[in-house]
């Protein structure tokens, strides 16, 4: 008898301790949806091909939370790409570690590109990566009043018979206050061989610049932004030993915003950005989007591209966001239109809390 309540008395102890740590878990639920047209047509002009990409991507996930601020996510990125009958639906896995900080913060394992909140203009990221929602890597961010600092790993290629490897570091910095700061958006991205095909391309980009957020010296819901600085890129295709090509350029955006409407001006002047664009490997592939993420408008060698974005945004709340958006390109031989409508939507359990619901419910 006596053994039984020592027994009892030690299981009631254990649960108590245990209840403390289970207590400080939570389970996470996160569910993004993206929905986006963009239609190119650019039939006067030979720098980038015409074409539409239309589609929508639902990514839902799962986690469970620890500690203060640590969180282990499991999901998948659904992604349906209309007319596309091969593959109907792909589907990528996300499993990542989390850690949200008051000012440092961790992305570790296959996790949402929305993560990233560094400024990363078209030349270095197009459109297209509207679409691509995630990131196989690691993210590493520090915030703090007067600078902020992001670095971003994202192994995109993995080596084997045929594919290449290929891999991406980018960061993104700055520092100062809001009406003036000093910025410096970086980009390295590794192209080398498979099993199969030899060769080695390098290829990195530089962006520092000035950046000016002048929206708290105006009337509310108005917003102006301006940035201005000097892209510098370094390229090597290592097999042809013909050492570091160095092609840049100076490049000045402004954005006006007013009760969601919206312009921003982008204008590039310097050299081809990507001169190695065409240029296939020992295979025969071409480098193409392999080698350069950014917009194609930046291979121009008119020395002049202009891009001029007029859209609209209206957003719900924190979870809902749609966009519309006329794009003209000028790539100093002809013009080009670009129509984009993009619709976001992110929901989770901070925002839609499940006791909020039921208590309200109760109340009721």
């Amino acid at each position: 008898m006596r053994k039984g309540i020592f027994a009892a008395a030690v299981l009631l102890l254990s649960l108590g301790f245990c209840s403390r740590p289970l207590l400080a878990q939570q389970l996470l639920w996160d569910v993004d949806f993206k929905f986006g047209f963009d239609n190119r047509e650019y039939a006067s002009i030979d720098t980038e091909p015409s074409g539409t990409i239309f589609g929508a991507v639902l990514s839902p996930k799962v986690g469970l939370g620890f500690g203060e601020g640590h969180a282990l996510y499991a999901g998948v990125d659904a992604a349906k790409y209309f007319g596309r009958t091969s593959p109907e639906l792909t589907l990528e896995a996300l499993l990542y570690y989390q850690y949200d900080g008051e000012y440092f913060k961790v992305n570790a394992g296959a996790f949402p590109r929305s993560s990233v909140t560094g400024y990363y203009p078209t030349a270095f990221y197009d459109d297209r990566y509207f679409f691509d929602t995630n990131i196989g890597g690691a993210l590493l961010s520090y915030t703090r009043k007067w600078w902020r600092l992001e670095g971003v790993v994202d192994w995109v290629g993995c080596c084997d018979r045929d594919t290449r490897e290929r891999f991406e570091v980018y960061a993104y910095g700055e520092a100062g206050a809001p009406w003036l700061s000093f910025a410096l958006t970086f980009k390295m991205l590794h192209y080398a061989g498979s099993a199969t095909v030899s060769g080695v391309v390098d290829n990195v980009w530089l962006y520092p610049h000035l950046s000016s957020d002048l929206s708290a010296f105006l009337p509310e819901r108005m917003r102006l932004s301006l940035r201005a600085g000097w892209i510098q890129t370094f390229q090597n295709d290592r097999i042809r030993e013909e050492g570091y090509a160095v092609p840049g350029g100076f490049q000045a955006e402004v954005g006006f915003e007013y009760f969601g409407f919206g312009i921003h001006n982008t204008v590039y002047a310097g050299d081809n950005l990507m001169p190695f664009y065409y240029r296939a490997g020992a295979s025969g592939v071409t480098y193409g989007s392999d080698l350069y993420t950014g917009s194609l408008f930046y291979s121009t060698d008119s020395g002049l591209y202009d891009r001029v974005e007029i859209s609209y945004h209206y957003d719900f709340k924190d979870f809902l966001r749609l966009k519309v958006a006329s794009v003209h390109h000028c790539d100093g031989y002809g013009w080009g239109w670009q129509q984009l409508v993009q619709l976001t939507v992110n929901l989770n359990n901070f925002q839609f809390p499940f006791r909020e619901h039921r208590n309200h419910r109760h109340r009721r």
